[in-house]
């Protein structure tokens, strides 16, 4: 296949562009890094290293990134030319030592380190970009080694770098450590974006099953398969052709791996494989397993027997390591790496705790396996499960307990090989039910996660003790672990219920007093009716009525009463009718006022909420009452002067008591339902109330509203608001500790919104104090999907098998 020289020279460009800012994001990162590193160390010389080491990439930011774009190329250039690692970093601990002193090797070692520390973050990216770099050179099946681009180049151009810039080998240990994670993430989007221009191109990609190499301990190729006079037609000249049926059926087998890499511990299957094996099926997959595969059963078993006496981690370590970052928030600690190649907690998982006996018992079932289907069944779960174990989403507990559970879902495998394809699986169901429960927790180390994961923790055991084959096993466990959820569920709903009603009959009474404030800017007697009066009977008043409406039959009485209270209410306003007939107007006022408070104080308002109404109210029935006193007066022979109001309060009552402006007479739907202070507190507003007035559960709000950034950053809240659904996980900062909320209830309107934490806690709250929470990240919405399809998904369109290795003591 000819190389296309001028698309390579556009991918190493855009490698040399990318380079210099990719760096400087690495170092700010390893920057913070290494003051947080200074922060924790207690002995004074390692944190004066800490310290030493981020000033001086400080100091090396600006110069380092066109040096190692400057560097990159011919590194690019020459990892190409060679076709192999040709890094020190790769090279073995008996090579280095007999080429390099001491300090080298340890240099190296923390290379290779680097490497091995990068490589999860790039796995699935960088396969891709294996697969079409290898086509773009020349080459029919992928070879990873020979990716001018691989990561190993980097860290080598990194390493020289790092030499080159400073003397002390403890520092450029520390950058190199420091820089890992951030290089890792940087080099992901360099090779998804390569990827994406080599596809563009139509750069197909090469294949990795025809990269495995036939086995160097077989003595002779294995035989050509038996063939009878089926598998051949023959001419009208006597001579032999493959027939039809064995070209086939040679047509169905050939994309399958050698039979030898079906015995492996880690697999080997690529994802066509896979997908065919998963969505299809199909005779090929019938066949049976062949004394190669049994051959290479047996050295895998032999190799693994050999890693069994490696020392591994002692509990002291895994527990230091498991609660090594305990103190931070929960929403703030690093994801805790978790594969099939860890070692477990021997008190929680027994034997299964360590990698090497579930790998022994993979093995063990591979020998028993008869035909291909249940080899890349095998396979297939050790795949899935690697895959859970790895999905950041869930706490690494929850991901711990997938792994120890390998070997009973692996054994449903010698049955159903496909299970994992079928949603119905009770298997499936388990995995899939405990992962979408635990979305629930967010901080592993709490009362409320342990008592969700103790139940899990059992079920697991108890299957992997049974090592059934028959699936109803883990049917049986699934409702037992629903059962004791249901009855968690149905404490925390009865009080989550009353809550909700409240919210609810607030919407319903909202939605109810618009309309009736509409019926009511429809009668004649609002005419020129001042604007504080109509103020009052579009808001107040209309919720009154409504609150009297929805609760027929039974307030029948108190709506008459109502209604004739703004009859009596717009009458009684009119001056021209009321000066004419004033007995009548002190005969109506009297029972009209106490009407008005008795259904505001029915619907929860307090009388100093009113008093302003009341007070205006007083002042535009005051010519007539003037009048009365005047009588009274005149009748008792009094002549004193009436006080006269100052110019200042006069223009006030002047404006208070016009009429209406015509947009004051149109009744406008309210923003978000109204509340009482008790419906407030029933509806759990408790926590949120303060908000309005500047912060929330002792944490500063940033208030500012004074510019474009400002506005777009409440834009983008806003809209991230918008896109939650009821169902929707977040994390909320609540009375000085992260919570893991669902939103239950949003309005009509999207304007209030009530999320429920543990124990049917409430948490209603404004769409303003939303938003506000949002912009300050004291509420942050958490990702949530299917966790084993997103499995299924990621294994059937990733690239390398993951890579086992034992864990042991230094």
């Amino acid at each position: 296949m000819p190389v296309n020289s001028t698309l390579l020279e556009q991918s190493f460009d855009e490698a040399v562009r990318h380079a210099a800012p990719s760096l400087g994001r690495c170092i700010d990162v390893a920057v913070s890094s290494l003051q947080e590193e200074e922060k924790d160390q207690r002995d004074v010389a390692a944190r004066d290293r800490c310290a030493r080491a981020w000033y001086a990439l400080l100091k090396h930011r600006q110069t380092w990134g066109p040096a190692f774009a400057q560097r990159l190329k011919p590194a690019l250039q020459t990892g190409y030319n060679e076709g192999n690692t040709s890094s020190l970093a790769l090279l073995s601990n008996s090579e280095l030592l007999a080429l390099v002193d001491e300090s080298a090797v340890n240099e190296s070692i923390e290379s290779a380190k680097v490497l091995q520390n990068l490589l999860p973050e790039v796995e699935q990216a960088l396969a891709v970009l294996d697969a079409r770099m290898s086509s773009l050179i020349g080459l029919h099946t992928v070879h990873a080694e020979k990716n001018p681009m691989r990561p190993s180049v980097y860290v080598r151009v990194l390493r020289d770098l790092t030499t080159a810039s400073e003397g002390d080998p403890e520092i450029r240990t520390l950058w190199m450590r420091h820089l890992a994670a951030p290089l890792g993430r940087e080099l992901r989007s360099l090779y998804e974006k390569l990827a994406l221009m080599l596809q563009q191109a139509n750069v197909q990609e090469a294949g990795y099953r025809v990269r495995l190499v036939a086995d160097p301990q077989a003595s002779k190729p294995p035989p050509p398969p038996k063939r009878d006079l089926l598998d051949f037609e023959f001419t009208p000249g006597g001579m032999a052709v493959e027939s039809n049926r064995s070209q086939n059926a040679h047509a169905e087998t050939q994309w399958l791996p050698p039979m030898g890499d079906l015995a492996r511990s880690a697999p080997m299957l690529d994802h066509d494989v896979m997908q065919q094996f998963l969505e299809h099926g199909g005779a090929a997959f019938e066949q049976a397993l062949d004394q190669n595969y049994f051959r290479a059963l047996e050295r895998e078993r032999a190799q693994l027997q050999a890693q069994a006496g490696l020392p591994v981690l002692d509990e002291v370590v895994l527990e230091e390591e498991r609660t090594r970052f305990r103190e931070l928030p929960a929403v703030d600690r690093p994801v805790r790496h978790v594969s099939i190649g860890s070692q477990l907690s021997a008190q929680t998982w027994g034997d299964v705790a360590n990698a090497t006996e579930r790998s022994r018992m993979l093995l063990d079932l591979k020998a028993q396996a008869t035909s291909v289907a249940q080899a890349v069944g095998l396979d297939v779960v050790r795949k899935l499960v690697n895959q859970v174990a790895r999905d950041p989403l869930l706490l690494a507990p929850v991901r711990e307990a997938v792994v120890a559970l390998e070997p009973a879902l692996l054994q449903q495998a010698m049955t159903q090989p496909r299970y994992f394809n079928e949603d119905a699986h009770p298997a499936r169901r388990l995995v899939e039910s405990v992962a979408q429960r635990s979305f629930r927790y967010n901080d592993e180390f709490s009362e409320e996660f342990d008592s969700f994961f103790a139940p899990v923790r059992d079920a697991f055991r108890t299957l992997n003790e049974r090592a059934a084959e028959d699936p109803k096993a883990f049917g049986e466990e699934l409702e037992k672990l629903r059962g004791h959820w249901r009855s968690q569920d149905e404490r925390e709903d009865e009080v989550k219920g009353d809550r909700l009603q409240a919210l609810r009959h607030a919407e319903d009474r909202q939605a109810q007093a618009d309309r009736i404030a509409w019926d009511l800017s429809q009668r004649p007697d609002v005419e020129n009716a001042p604007g504080f009066i109509l103020d009052f009977i579009y808001g107040s008043w209309s919720l009154v009525l409504a609150s009297a409406e929805m609760g027929l039959p039974r307030t029948q009485d108190k709506l008459t009463a109502y209604r004739k209270a703004v009859s009596d209410l717009l009458w009684s306003i009119k001056k021209d009718v009321t000066l004419r007939r004033p007995a009548e107007l002190f005969r109506i006022v009297p029972g009209m006022i106490k009407t008005l408070r008795e259904g505001l104080d029915e619907l929860g308002k307090s009388p100093a909420e009113t008093q302003t109404f009341f007070d205006a109210l007083l002042r535009l029935h005051e010519p007539v009452l003037g009048l009365r006193r005047a009588k009274v007066r005149s009748d008792s022979g009094q002549t004193d002067p009436v006080p006269l109001e100052d110019d200042a309060t006069a223009l006030i009552v002047l404006e208070e008591l016009a009429p209406a402006t015509p947009e004051q007479r149109v009744p406008k739907a309210a923003a978000q339902p109204w509340l009482g202070r008790n419906e407030m507190t029933d509806a759990g507003f408790e926590d949120t109330i303060a908000t309005d007035f500047g912060s929330l559960h002792g944490a500063e709000f940033d208030t500012s509203t004074g510019g474009s950034l400002e506005d777009e950053s409440a834009l983008n809240a806003e809209q991230l608001l918008l896109s939650l659904h009821e169902g929707a996980w977040v994390d909320l900062y609540s009375r000085g500790e992260w919570l893991r909320a669902q939103l239950t209830w949003a309005s009509n309107r999207g304007t209030l919104f009530m999320f429920t934490s543990r124990g049917g806690r409430a948490h209603s709250m404004t769409k303003r104090v939303c938003v506000r929470l949002i912009r300050n990240r004291w509420l942050r919405p958490v990702e949530a999907r299917p966790v084993v399809q997103a499995a299924l998904d990621a294994v059937l369109t990733a690239g390398p098998p993951p890579v086992l290795e034992p864990v042991s003591v230094q």
